[in-house]
């Protein structure tokens, strides 16, 4: 993924989240300061949100089944998560911009 500013061209690589302003999917850069936007692929959402409905549903069926197997694929669905989106950002979404010029999300 790039990770550099659409206003300066630095390199935003090594941000921490926590400086995000994450309720607006908004951040500021911190060598021009000016507010940015977070800009997510649909292919990245796609991922997550089939990944927290595959969760969802295993996890309820483990709990109403009561079994451990169940409960082992739910947990094997959520570790899979974490290791399915920076992998699609190494390898897929290798050459999408991180971040956008508020207004302008969704382009690349």
């Amino acid at each position: 993924m790039d990770h550099r500013c659409p206003e300066c061209g630095a390199s935003l690589a090594r941000r921490k989240l926590v400086h995000a302003v994450l309720a607006r999917m908004e951040i500021d850069c911190e060598h021009c300061k000016r507010r940015i936007g977070l800009n997510i692929h649909k292919l990245e959402s796609a991922v997550v949100m089939v990944n927290f409905a595959v969760v969802l549903v295993l996890g309820a069926l483990a709990y109403w089944y009561r079994t451990q197997e169940l409960m082992l694929w739910t947990l094997g669905a959520a570790l899979f998560a974490g290791v399915a989106v920076p992998l699609l950002e190494r390898t897929v979404l290798r050459d999408w911009p991180r971040y956008a010029r508020l207004g302008q999300a969704g382009g690349g």
